[in-house]
């Protein structure tokens, strides 16, 4: 999304637009993992779902249509584990990250205290 917008304070604002679907329990969004600090802050968040009725609700496909469909099939279990990631995250004080860099990817970062777990 910021890619596309020009104007500096649009950043801002959607920076608080997703603040707001996240206190309604809406959405959030993902920081990027790193060691640093920095690096984190600076990455563009992956936006994940905390309910996936927002997906589902909006599908003009039945549940074995969308089984029957591998990739978005695939994409549906992955907003499954990420909402629930999420909302135990939020609720033990843990933080959920995503890591990507040129190809390699993974879904999740669980990190709670010293302690991180991938989750692909």
């Amino acid at each position: 999304m910021l890619g596309q917008l020009q104007d500096a304070g649009n950043t801002v604002t959607l920076a608080h637009y997703l603040q707001l679907l996240f206190q309604a329990g809406l959405a959030t969004g993902l920081q990027k993992y790193s060691g640093e600090t920095i690096r984190v802050r600076g990455s563009s968040p992956k936006l994940q779902v905390l309910n996936t009725a927002l997906i589902t609700a909006q599908t003009p496909w039945s549940a074995s249509e969308i089984k029957g469909r591998p990739e978005l099939w695939g994409r549906l279990v992955e907003s499954a584990v990420g909402a629930h990631l999420a909302n135990i995250a939020w609720e033990g004080g843990a933080n959920l990250y995503y890591w990507r860099q040129n190809s390699q990817e993974v879904d999740f970062i669980l990190q709670s205290g010293e302690r991180q777990t991938a989750i692909e």
